[in-house]
């Protein structure tokens, strides 16, 4: 948006949970021209959800979806008369997939299919039918709510191969980008410094450190992989663990002792990067392209992390973007070991991932892709008697 916003009016619709704070106001303001949100009603959503079992769509659909929110929305787009419509994820679809005297653009980020059904795998399995249930659902609906829109947009090849339509092969692949600026090292060791607060992360020889919404499943699946598995089986002593991230469930939180650090929310999380010496992603269920790990790369840190993260990097010709492979713990804490033992290459190995970011995944780049992709949707516009059919 901050891209967008300096060549383009950029009008913001946001569903919350709870009224927004006035500095999270102030930063939107910079951002946008203008910005509106609607409040859910956690009654209306828990009816929904329950009337869901009666309908194809997916749940998640229907748990963000409310009337007054679509009226709200319609009279706004009506005043606003926009010249493209930019639909984040499949969740808002239902929204806008029906105006079509407007161009649209739909977001899919990741196939949240094939994410659900990974995750299926790994959940009790008195859960496993619900998972797999709305895994089908939403094989369906990205395919069908792909022909609802003049544009579609993607986080990584991989993902576009996995949604299942005969053309998705027209989805434009938006890899994410990353803040170089702002996510930089400052080459201070922070960890030989004394710490006079109790928030502060203690000092410690090594830190190993993972990142990301810990209330998000796939998330929480890495936490326990790295406390559980992974650090019993690191021989270098000394070796710390941060947890580092919003919202740690009450699985994660129990994770920390006197190795372990979760630190819940943190304001700044370059200190967290600035502090570790190996960025450790063990993810194996999820889907698109991980955040943590460009902020991580950006930031000079040497990565370990798993073929499956690998795949929803983006890939310059035969380029592969420098990360430590390693599919199971046992690969995982060898890789540890010997970044932690071999300074010069566990340095070399952080400034091969800075000039990478730098070179192929800054937002300059990314917004410019995106913005092709607006340009494109208004080119073609169906017949409205076409879409009179679909109805």
């Amino acid at each position: 948006m901050r891209m967008l916003h300096q060549e383009h009016e950029v009008h913001l619709f946001s569903l919350t949970e709870k009224q927004p704070s006035d500095s999270s106001l102030k930063a939107i303001s910079q951002v946008t021209k203008s910005f509106r949100w609607y409040k859910m009603n956690s009654i209306k959503r828990i009816a929904r959800l329950t009337l869901a079992a009666l309908s194809t769509r997916p749940f998640q659909t229907h748990w963000f979806y409310q009337r007054q929110a679509d009226q709200q929305l319609h009279e706004w787009i009506k005043e606003l008369k926009p010249d493209v419509m930019y639909c984040q994820l499949i969740r808002m679809a239902e929204y806008v997939r029906n105006d079509h005297h407007t161009p649209r653009v739909l977001d899919y980020m990741d196939a949240l299919s094939a994410g659900m059904n990974r995750r299926s795998n790994l959940c009790p399995f008195w859960y496993r039918w619900i998972y797999r249930l709305e895994a089908q659902r939403l094989a369906h609906y990205e395919s069908v709510i792909f022909d609802y829109f003049d544009g579609q947009t993607i986080i990584s090849k991989a993902d576009r191969n996995l949604i299942a339509h005969p053309g998705r092969k027209s989805i434009a692949v938006i890899p994410n980008g990353v803040d170089s600026e702002f996510f930089k090292s400052t080459g201070t060791d922070i960890k030989a410094q004394p710490s006079n607060s109790p928030d502060e992360i203690s000092p410690t020889q090594f830190v190993i450190l993972f990142t990301g919404n810990m209330s998000y499943p796939p998330n929480v699946d890495a936490a326990k992989r790295i406390v559980n598995e992974i650090l019993p089986r690191v021989e270098m002593p000394g070796v710390r663990v941060v947890i580092a991230g919003t919202q740690p469930t009450a699985e994660v939180q129990k994770l920390a002792n006197e190795a372990v650090t979760v630190t819940g929310w943190i304001p700044d999380l370059r200190k967290a990067y600035e502090e570790a010496d190996v960025f450790v992603a063990p993810l194996r269920i999820g889907t698109g392209q991980q955040n943590k790990i460009l902020e991580a790369m950006s930031m000079s840190l040497p990565c370990i992390t798993t073929m499956h993260v690998m795949n929803g990097l983006p890939k310059i010709g035969n380029l592969l973007p420098p990360l430590q492979l390693a599919d199971d713990v046992i690969e995982t804490a060898k890789a540890i070991d010997i970044l932690l033992d071999q300074k010069e290459r566990r340095l070399k190995l952080g400034r091969e991932s800075r000039l990478w970011i730098e070179n192929h995944c800054s937002w300059e780049v990314q917004s410019a892709a995106l913005k092709m992709s607006f340009v494109n949707s208004t080119i073609y516009k169906p017949e409205e008697a076409t879409w009179k059919i679909k109805k």
